[in-house]
């Protein structure tokens, strides 16, 4: 078998090891034996396939930690360990496979701290690194990356701020970095036309505070803004007219936000006439049970709280 080129085994009930003898496939470009009920640990021995394109093996219960290894595939574009249980660093040497373009770490027990080098594959179109134990700052270094499309850091422990240089990925789609301990106030570069097609923006869980900057409805493609369950203030700015055109949930509640909401933004429900597509708004707007005023007056928000 060791002219193997592509060897696709996945959605079966395969169980066992993966076998360290699989270094001898040398000519292998595609590895993927996802979905089974795969054991054990990555075995060194996979850093002998330099040919190999594509290496899915999530939805398994694979164990241990990443292989320095890793570092020789320069040819490898997709890796996928999603719903594993790996555990361990992501090595420094996995920042030297210059041509990925999909990393999906998703769910597994990684700890540590994601390189500065990450900054060095830019041809990054997807990183998925939620749900692990990852810590320390987000790498200003991801502003480098300017064909990453999607991001998702959420359910992680990282800390330090938002970096602004995230106002650098211009084909950012998708941006999740929710339920991290973040601090510091939201970047307003994060909106507007550098990020033309931003859709999802995920900012929530966090301890994010100071005022929402005054360009927020600037981002023209938004359809998803989260900033709930922070320590935010001060009150959503006016938005002007034609901004907001494809906003569907706005989540503002759980903050130290005060005041009343502006009209512009209750032109843009999906039940107003002409309207837009807001359907979903939540705000503290909720009287206190022991009586008082809400935090916040707010005459179109679909859920309130306290």
């Amino acid at each position: 078998l060791t002219e193997v080129v592509n060897f696709r085994a996945s959605l079966n009930n395969f169980r066992g090891n993966i076998p360290k003898e699989i270094g001898r496939w040398t000519r292998l470009q595609n590895l993927w034996f996802a979905d089974n009920e795969i054991t054990g640990t990555i075995p060194r021995e996979v850093g002998n396939l330099v040919d190999m394109n594509a290496f899915l093996f999530y939805k398994n219960k694979i164990a241990g930690t990443i292989p320095d290894e890793i570092g020789n595939l320069d040819k490898l574009t997709w890796i996928d360990m999603e719903d594993n249980q790996i555990v361990g660093t992501i090595p420094q040497s996995f920042y030297s496979n210059l041509d990925l373009e999909e990393v999906i770490f998703k769910n597994n027990s990684l700890s540590g701290t994601i390189s500065d080098r990450v900054g060095d594959l830019s041809k990054l179109a997807t990183f998925w690194a939620s749900f692990n134990q990852l810590s320390g700052e987000i790498p200003t270094t991801f502003g480098e990356c300017l064909k990453l499309e999607e991001l998702e850091l959420q359910n992680n422990v990282l800390t330090g701020s938002l970096p602004e240089e995230f106002g650098n990925m211009e084909s950012a789609e998708f941006l999740s970095i929710e339920s991290n301990q973040l601090t510091g106030t939201i970047p307003p570069r994060i909106f507007g036309q550098n990020i033309p097609g931003l859709r999802i923006l995920y900012l929530n869980g966090n301890e994010l505070s100071g005022p929402v900057p005054e360009n927020y409805g600037q981002s023209p493609r938004l359809k998803d803004l989260w900033m709930n369950d922070n320590v935010l203030t001060g009150m959503l700015p006016i938005i002007a007219e034609g901004e907001f055109l494809f906003l569907e949930e706005l989540l503002i509640n759980n903050n130290e936000m005060t005041g009343e909401v502006d009209d512009s933004l209750c032109l843009i429900r999906n039940d107003t006439i002409p309207g837009g597509n807001l359907g979903v708004f939540h705000a503290d707007c909720q009287p206190p049970t022991g009586g008082g005023a809400p935090q916040i007056v707010c005459s179109c928000c679909t859920a309130c709280f306290v």
